[in-house]
């Protein structure tokens, strides 16, 4: 009997559920796209310069005879291509003999040089300290942990032409890391597979100009962005599907008498606004979604409130930049 009154108020339980389910309103079904978002560069020079002289000025590591070469090539193959024309200057113009004590240029020679290569801008660098490493120890599955690492100090100066024309300079200082780890039965096999400290110090070198040129550079990265499918009859995403932007944004303009198809519908036409780069009329559009989701007492709205509120943060931090 016990167990007859428990099975009927398991399905009793059960049937609740299912007109729950049922009654429950759908969360709002989204389409997931990317777009690109470029970050300018973290260095820049005037828009009117092109060609760069890379210069070095450095007192050779006796343990890394080659690496101003280098980094300084390694930072020009990363500039070609850009909107700078980089060229070389292998010989240092550094005569201090002190690998830690550094001789900068004067404006005077920078000027100089510049004159000598025809060149509208110098990327000189002053210093080039690398310590690569590499240890070995037992753990605690009678198994062998070996790592390398390689640790680069870099000093650098930039000689350009300010909005007066006249040679201005900035100092660089940076510190990079480049890291290499591996597990073995033995010592000897685990640190075998790991590149010889000379080879660390090469990578390294070579890194440090790459990481530097890389500062130089708009950086481009890929962002998750959603749309919100207003249902069968949405053109808006048809117009969207065929990069068909402007069509896209009309549709999603009509007024709408459903509160929550016209928000979302503002934040659809905020992500398009936003990938044409017009991205004044991207932040309005979200924050005419954001007013009317906050218009509308429901979870769903308020859940949806808090995510066009974080991307009204995104455009912002990209308006900033």
């Amino acid at each position: 009997m016990a167990n007859t009154q428990l099975i009927n108020i398991l399905r009793r339980a059960a049937v609740i559920l299912l007109i729950l389910a049922a009654v429950t309103p759908l969360r709002a079904q989204q389409w997931h796209t990317t777009i690109e978002v470029t970050h300018p560069a973290e260095l820049s020079l005037p828009l009117s310069v092109s060609e760069v002289l890379l210069v070095n000025n450095t007192v050779a590591h006796p343990d890394e005879p080659m690496g101003a070469f280098y980094t300084l090539m390694a930072c020009s193959e990363m500039l070609e291509g850009s909107d700078y024309l980089p060229a070389v200057l292998e010989t240092s113009q550094n005569e201090s003999g002190s690998l830690y004590r550094r001789q900068l240029l004067s404006t005077t020679q920078a000027d100089s040089l510049m004159s000598m290569y025809q060149s509208q801008a110098l990327i000189v660098l002053n210093q080039l300290i690398v310590h690569p490493s590499t240890e070995c120890y037992q753990t605690d599955d009678d198994t062998y942990y070996a790592f390398t690492q390689a640790v680069a100090a870099t000093h650098w100066t930039l000689f350009f032409p300010n909005e007066n024309n006249q040679l201005t300079q900035r100092t660089l200082v940076y510190a990079d890391t480049l890291y290499w780890e591996n597990e073995g039965e033995s010592a000897e096999s685990a640190v075998q597979a790991l590149p010889s400290n000379e080879e660390a110090g090469d990578e390294m070198c070579i890194y440090a100009g790459e990481h530097f040129a890389e500062r130089m550079l708009p950086q481009v990265e890929t962002a998750d962005r959603y749309l919100y499918d207003l249902g069968k009859d949405d053109q808006g995403i048809e117009y969207f599907a065929r990069r068909q932007w402007q069509q896209a944004i009309d549709v999603w303009s009509q007024p709408r008498k459903n509160k929550k198809l016209a928000a979302y519908a503002a934040a659809n036409c905020a992500v398009v606004y936003e990938i044409i780069g017009d991205l004044g009329s991207a932040y309005a559009a979200a924050g005419k979604a954001l007013n009317t989701f906050e218009s509308i007492h429901t979870a769903d709205a308020r859940q949806q409130a808090v995510n066009i509120r974080y991307y009204q943060t995104q455009l912002r931090e990209r308006m900033a930049k």
